[in-house]
């Protein structure tokens, strides 16, 4: 993949450019920055897309994306209200991203502040995962998707989980990429799906 000009991998880092330099976008603290070290082949994100980000927590990966969809907003649903309280001091200083206290199994109950996103992206580590994500991506009908899968959450062997998770992703989108990032993110795979 062409990475697009604000974007760049030098020694096997992801940068971002930021105000004229480049900073680091760490594939240790971001499954976002890991998929596109691990060879992701798809980058949907745009200066204007609309983004449902759910499992936000204090948002470190949301804060490159607030960068990069400069003119459109991000919805950061966490459950969480320690995590939450860190994420209000971000999005008072970036004012694209829309907090939201929300449980993300209900997404009927952010459908205001989602305002039908484009892109839907889900970090979430519970044992339901995948039936939250498939929930979402029903619900609001978004043109790609991304999955941050975490197996330890899961009950079952890895191997079984990323086999079944790509067989259920695949009967409802068109097209599932699927790359292992374990590496970076122990027990972690990462699904783009359009």
């Amino acid at each position: 993949m062409n990475l697009p000009n604000y974007l760049r991998k030098k020694r096997g880092l992801l940068q971002i450019r930021k105000d004229g330099g480049w900073d680091v976008w760490n594939p240790y603290h971001s499954k976002l920055s890991a998929y596109l070290v691990a060879g992701g082949k798809n980058w949907p994100f745009k200066k204007n897309s609309k983004i449902l980000y759910l499992g936000s927590a204090e948002g470190n990966t949301i804060s490159y994306l607030s960068e990069i969809c400069k003119t459109n907003s991000i919805t950061a649903v966490e459950i969480s209200p320690v995590a939450m309280a860190e994420l209000l001091v971000l999005a008072k200083k970036k004012d694209n991203i829309i907090p939201c206290l929300c449980d993300a199994h209900f997404p009927e109950k952010y459908r205001i502040q989602a305002n039908n996103p484009e892109i839907i992206y889900q970090d979430i580590a519970q044992n339901d995962q995948v039936d939250i994500f498939i929930r979402n991506c029903e619900y609001f009908k978004p043109k790609q998707a991304f999955l941050m899968l975490k197996t330890q959450s899961i009950a079952k062997r890895d191997f079984d989980i990323f086999k079944n998770t790509e067989k259920r992703l695949s009967e409802i989108f068109e097209k599932v990429e699927s790359v292992n990032i374990n590496k970076w993110a122990k027990g972690h795979s990462a699904y783009f799906m359009e």
